[in-house]
């Protein structure tokens, strides 16, 4: 397992930030919060307590993995894609996080949105984040106004709707995609 930060390619001083302190238990639709940190020129998230900005890659198989909080290791990024049907300019659906009871995980299976792929963007350092169990609804980081440390985090993270066969694309403005400090390898 790797320690990985996720940087918006539109906002460069802007990362995913998941925010775990609410996750105590299972809930349906989730909880927590999930948005941005702005980090100054030539700084980066490192992995240190409390941190919200860092996440545990967790390989589920060949082609899917989870995110888990590195402050909660019962938290793990949740996408619930099942509304986004069609593109929306603002992005659709919702992204916070899910209780995962010690010794368990989020498992390759219908219904799971805790479940992700990688999918690379051609010619460019970038990928995008796409929903395993929604597989037209890709991560949207819109980081417009990311521009100082606030301690709750700022911008807004959801979803935002490609038809199969389309990918979003690098650049200028796209808030589907994004540079991750390390792409490991999956299972």
């Amino acid at each position: 397992m790797t320690n990985i930060w996720i940087r918006s390619a539109t906002n460069s001083f802007a990362f995913l930030r998941m925010d775990t302190s609410k996750v105590t238990s299972f809930n349906g639709a989730g909880s927590g919060t999930v948005n941005c940190q702005f980090y100054g020129p030539g700084s980066e998230p490192v992995t240190a307590p409390g941190n919200d900005e860092v996440f545990l890659f967790v390989a589920l198989s060949d082609t899917a993995f989870a995110l888990r909080s590195t402050v909660s290791a019962h938290a793990y990024l949740r996408m619930d894609g099942s509304g986004v049907t069609e593109f929306n300019a603002a992005g659709s659906g919702t992204v916070n996080c899910q209780y995962y009871a010690q010794g368990t995980q989020p498992q390759v299976a219908p219904g799971n949105d805790e479940v992700f792929q990688f999918v690379p963007i051609p010619n460019s350092p970038v990928v995008a984040i796409r929903s395993f169990n929604h597989p037209n609804a890709y991560l949207r980081m819109n980081a417009a106004g990311v521009e100082s440390r606030r301690g709750n985090g700022s911008g807004i993270v959801n979803c935002q709707y490609y038809p199969q066969g389309t990918l979003p694309q690098w650049t200028a403005g796209n808030l589907e995609v994004f540079y991750v400090s390390a792409v490991p390898l999956l299972a």
